[in-house]
């Protein structure tokens, strides 16, 4: 999944310069997606009336088959609200509570003692994060696909994060438990259970779970190891209740009805589902408050694949993002949010523009505003970009004179004084932009430890 970068204040409204432009039509919207190379479908509803639904790119890089918006992807961690709601359809039925110890569906994995059904939901169980693990895949079976059993007695190998309740940690392990136990108390494997419970009062005729996507979609999943997109290819088994689902466009668009219209499950239900805990993450979801309005979002990513699914409770406004080249430069749904919300949005140029590399070191050094700092830096003749809050390095894409592109989210201006020194730099992002000025850069524990883990993630 790609991480968000997330800005906690902006100082003001400025007019855009520099890094960023702005979109004011769909045709607009649509050419910027083409600029960008976006190769997936992406739907945009409000009150069920469809704004937008488009395919871009192929379905593989060989045939060049262009995709429609009725294929089938994989919706990695999407699945996990099916999943969540799949346990709170059990405790309906007073089967479980989301306060049960997991041992008590689990005895035969101990290690789980002290950690309760809602927290592998709400990922502060401590249960460490298997994808995480190096050599985790040599503790299964090697001669057939593993079962979510074989998964969790790998899993229990590891020593736990932290005490239960006590962090938040994104744990694809949570959910792998948290399937186990829908398969236990309901007899069922968990995605039978949630075909019979939510699939098929749903109509989602298009959603399931296979092990060999290619089985049922002719949609592959591309990775780039620099050096262009090669296909990848996968069993799910690995990801299972974690991650193993796939879906359509408007397959997620009917679920999305789980939140607030759909009987399928009860209002204290739906209410427990999307009361956030730590980091704002629900049950199975995230949900946070934006601008007035309550927006529930998740992303899933398996190799080749990413997806997201948002939506406005207020606004009624849906938006469904799938691409198979496991993500690109920009966040097409991001800016769909914005666009189809106010009519216009704020994205980063895309041009590239041909920076001398030899100049990236007038653009190092440190930058602090209020309660967040920057530290810019080149790592292997390129420029990095790293919060001081525990973020990891994004690399800064030159688009202008002084003018860098993050991601597709931000853009970066430094700012110099009358003698061309660079003394700040003015960061756009959502609409508004905010500055952080150069200063010298404290030597602090945490900056050093900060220093130690970027080396980490960049060598």
């Amino acid at each position: 999944m790609k991480l968000s970068f997330a800005i906690l204040f902006f100082l003001s409204s400025l007019s855009f310069a520099g890094p960023m432009q702005t979109i004011g039509t769909v045709a607009e919207f649509e050419s910027y997606l083409n600029e960008a190379h976006f190769n997936g479908v992406l739907l945009v509803t409000k009150n069920n009336e469809v704004l937008f639904k488009k395919a871009f790119g192929v379905k593989d890089f060989v045939s060049n088959t262009p995709l429609s918006t009725n294929d089938k992807f994989q919706i990695g961690s999407v699945t996990k609200q099916f999943v969540a709601a799949s346990i709170l359809k059990l405790q309906e039925e007073n089967k479980l509570s989301l306060e049960d110890d997991v041992t008590k569906y689990l005895p035969e994995s101990p290690i789980f003692k002290g950690i309760k059904i809602r927290d592998v939901l709400n990922h502060t169980s401590g249960i460490a994060n298997y994808t995480d693990q190096d050599g985790f895949w040599q503790h299964l079976p090697q001669d057939r696909s593993p079962s979510l059993t074989d998964l969790i007695n790998a899993i229990a190998l590891y020593p736990f994060d932290f005490a239960p309740t006590t962090k938040w940690n994104y744990s694809n392990s949570g959910y792998i438990v948290a399937g186990r136990i829908v398969e236990v108390v309901s007899g069922e494997s968990w995605d039978s259970f949630i075909r019979s419970h939510f699939l098929v009062p749903l109509q989602m005729t298009d959603t399931g779970y296979v092990e060999s996507f290619k089985d049922v979609s002719d949609v592959v999943g591309h990775v780039d190891r620099g050096q262009g997109p090669v296909p990848f290819e996968l069993n799910l088994s690995w990801a299972a209740a974690a991650g193993g689902l796939y879906s359509t466009l408007d397959d997620l668009a009917k679920w999305v009805t789980i939140y607030d219209t759909s009987a399928l499950l009860s209002e204290n239900s739906k209410t427990q589902m999307q009361t956030p805990f730590l980091n704002n993450y629900a049950l199975g979801i995230n949900v946070v408050n934006s601008n007035g309005e309550t927006k529930i979002t998740h992303g899933g990513r398996t190799p080749g694949f990413t997806t997201k699914l948002t939506y406005l409770k207020k606004s009624k406004m849906k938006v469904v993002k799938f691409d198979n080249t496991d993500g690109g430069i920009i966040e097409p749904e991001a800016i769909a949010l914005n666009y189809f919300n106010k009519g216009t949005a704020e994205v980063p140029k895309l041009k590239p523009y041909p920076v001398d590399k030899a100049t990236f070191s007038e653009y190092t050094g440190f930058f602090k505003a209020e309660t967040l700092g920057f530290n810019v830096f080149i790592k292997d003749n390129e420029l990095y970009l790293q919060p001081d809050d525990g973020q990891p390095p994004y690399k800064l894409v030159a688009n202008d004179k002084d003018s860098f592109r993050l991601l597709s989210i931000a853009g970066e201006e430094f700012v110099r004084d009358e003698a061309g020194q660079v003394i700040a730099i003015r960061h756009y992002q959502g609409g508004g932009s905010s500055e952080f000025k150069k200063q010298a850069q404290p030597e602090t524990s945490s900056v050093l430890k900060a220093r130690s883990v970027l080396q980490g993630i960049l060598n």
